[in-house]
């Protein structure tokens, strides 16, 4: 035992201290920080920023993909790996090319399948008479936006659930509890907002990043900065929705609403519009930050409309 030990020990330390191995940990690591600066940098370009996370996602995965396979090799083949004049560089090579493959196929999977498997989940129907309101108004939205055509479907269920699913059927999905919680034009500033989503690609990267942070557990970047942008996202949603609808004050009472109706079901947690959680790690942003930002934005639209209608001098 004893010998196996010193010799796993041997494999270890002559692999991390390889030029080679440790190479590849500052390449990925550098290519991280250079996606991080780009998406700090380009604030006003929602498409590439969501194609960022994207990619610093695949990096995570790779990392740690790579970390994996070359403990397993050095446990593995240990003695291929102390001895061997190419044991290192093969070892190196076999775990590069595991982390590849594996970033390769959990990203195609997740991003391709991902949004349709929450959506069987849910088990979307199409409106009824009385709920084809919905997408009559939601039509005449993405035309003005010019976004492609995204199906409005209905989930039966009490709690309040609003959210965007992108993917090759982009839908949006409205529960019958959010249509009783709240009134109409809160309802339309609601859909507004899942738009917004759909319109900054908000909604793939939604599934694909909490499918992601739940595999890599110990990877800081999805526990710490990946909410951070959540938030972010959120904010913007608000504030691009409310634009379009000119009524901030209508999605600042329904969040409210929303969020003294109760926790909803936690298959929507991160996906609705609002949901549990606070501080760092929540993916929401606190609700009275929300709310107040709303209601700036509804008295600077309401003090604008009012310079209008008065007229020059």
């Amino acid at each position: 035992m004893a010998s196996f030990v010193e010799l796993v020990s041997e494999a270890l330390l002559a692999y991390w201290t390889s030029r080679l191995s440790l190479g590849v940990l500052v390449a990925c690591a550098t290519a991280m920080g250079t996606l991080m600066y780009v998406f700090m940098t380009n604030a006003r370009n929602p498409k590439l920023r969501v194609s960022l996370l994207t990619g610093l996602y695949a990096l995570s995965i790779f990392f740690w993909t790579f970390v994996a396979v070359s403990l397993v090799l050095c446990l593995s083949q240990a003695r291929m790996v102390a001895y061997s004049a190419q044991g290192v560089p093969i070892a190196v090579a076999g775990a590069v090319l595991g982390g590849l493959l594996a970033t390769l196929v959990v990203s195609l999977v997740v991003w391709r399948y991902g949004n349709a498997v929450i959506l069987r989940r849910f088990s979307p129907r199409d409106p009824r008479d009385d709920e084809r309101w919905l997408q009559e108004y939601a039509n005449p939205l993405m035309r003005f936006e010019q976004m492609s055509p995204a199906r409005v479907a209905m989930v039966d269920s009490a709690d309040a659930i609003a959210m965007a699913l992108g993917g090759k059927q982009r839908t949006i999905l409205v529960s019958r509890g959010l249509l009783q919680l709240l009134e109409r034009d809160e309802v339309e500033t609601v859909l507004a907002h899942e738009l917004m989503h759909l319109k900054h690609h908000d909604a793939e990267f939604k599934v694909f990043s909490r499918v992601l942070s739940r595999a890599l557990i110990f990877d800081p970047f999805s526990k710490f900065f990946d909410p951070a942008v959540h938030r972010e996202r959120e904010y913007l949603a608000d504030e691009m929705g409310a634009r379009l609808t000119g009524r901030p004050a209508s999605l600042a009472s329904a969040l409210v609403k929303i969020a003294n109706n109760g926790m909803t079901a936690k298959s929507s947690w991160g996906l609705s519009i609002l949901g549990p959680g606070r501080g760092v790690l929540s993916r929401y942003p606190p609700l009275t930050e929300r709310v107040r930002r709303l209601l700036i934005l509804s008295e600077l639209l309401g003090s604008r409309g009012n310079r209008e209608s008065l007229g020059p001098g």
